[in-house]
């Protein structure tokens, strides 16, 4: 069975490469404005360690947004500019599953896949009988 398909091809940005890469920068700021914090300037009670780590926590989850922000802007651009097209598909019928086994079992003993005798010989050559739960 032959049909015709529109498609429409674009390209998309992956989310976890901006939201990583947004990260990243957000605590490498953080870092940066860490080395320009005089430590008596922080209030009492605070050290900065602390401090550092409030930047590396509320820096590093802005650039996790930003970064998924700027992704889905792309992606939004992306759409507008994406092109269609019109393919041509071929569509099959799939087999049963247990039919796909059967042959796939069939043709790595070497047998041929479309005959049915192949499971009577195989039971025939173990001595099993055909009924279920039955002892030889």
């Amino acid at each position: 069975m032959k049909d015709q398909i529109d498609v429409s091809v674009r390209r998309s940005p992956k989310y976890s490469v901006f939201m990583g890469i947004g990260a990243v920068l957000g605590i490498a700021i953080a870092g940066i404005l860490a080395i320009f914090v005089d430590p008596a300037d922080m209030p009492m009670g605070y050290t900065v360690a602390k401090g550092m780590g409030l930047l590396l926590l509320v820096l590093g989850i802005g650039g996790l947004f930003l970064g998924g922000l700027v992704a889905l802007i792309l992606d939004w651009r992306g759409r507008k500019k994406a092109r269609e097209f019109r393919v041509d598909a071929q569509i099959d019928m799939v087999d049963d599953p247990k039919e796909i086994a059967r042959r796939r079992i069939a043709e790595a003993r070497g047998e041929d896949p479309d005959s049915d005798a192949a499971d009577d010989e195989d039971d025939a050559e173990t001595g099993r009988d055909s009924a279920p739960g039955s002892t030889v």
